[in-house]
């Protein structure tokens, strides 16, 4: 994904300072610079939205928060996670706009939330994204998400690092459900190699989440 640069005048323009000054803050690297091939200074757009954010301390914030199952959210797994991050960005001085929610697997990227979530945060210039773990957002392919929230100059902020139980629950279902779906691919949904192999499955998924 190739990020927009520009140039120190228009940089300038956008912060409200001098050509001079976008040069200064350079020697005292207080903005990142990229060089061109002919070495002119550059200024990617995202790290102009940052400065921007930091001269009106900006600190308005979605939250973003997901559980695997219907199970997880009738247990109240999901509603717990949002009243955590709520309580986290409150005592970190963020201003929550909204909350976005999805009841789904990680590894699904037709989440109607995450997708709604990402067109907000464009539209309205949100300058951070708030999550508790990586994995909220999703399984696979967090760098391109990164790097779609750089070009909008949105910072992913990750509360947690350390693996909870729940967390450990959810990632055996989403490995389930991978082996299953190519399991079904190899053999075909309706044959007895594909029902023995999920029930095996299904039987695993059990005795890993009872003995958590």
């Amino acid at each position: 994904m190739n990020e927009e640069l520009l140039s120190p005048k228009e940089a300038g323009k956008l912060l409200g300072v001098s050509t001079r000054t976008i040069q200064r803050w350079d020697k005292q690297g207080l903005i990142k610079t990229v060089r061109t091939p002919k070495g002119r200074r550059r200024i990617p757009l995202s790290e102009v939205k940052r400065l921007l954010r930091q001269m009106t301390n900006d600190r308005r914030a979605v939250i973003y928060a997901r559980v695997s199952s219907q199970k997880q959210d009738k247990d109240g797994n999901l509603e717990r996670q949002i009243e955590r991050l709520l309580k986290w960005a409150k005592e970190n001085n963020y201003e929550v706009v909204k909350v976005f929610k999805d009841t789904a697997s990680g590894i699904n990227d037709k989440r109607k939330n995450f997708w709604k979530m990402m067109e907000f945060i464009k539209q309205e210039g949100i300058p951070y994204l708030i999550v508790e773990f990586h994995d909220r957002l999703t399984r696979f392919g967090l760098e391109y998400i990164k790097a779609l929230l750089k070009e909008y100059g949105t910072e992913l902020i990750i509360v947690e690092k350390k693996m909870s139980k729940d967390k450990m629950e959810e990632l055996v279902e989403d490995l389930i459900t991978i082996i299953t779906s190519f399991t079904a691919r190899i053999y075909g949904a309706r044959s007895q190699k594909f029902k023995k192999v999920k029930e095996i499955l299904q039987d695993e998924g059990n005795h890993e989440n009872s003995s958590s």
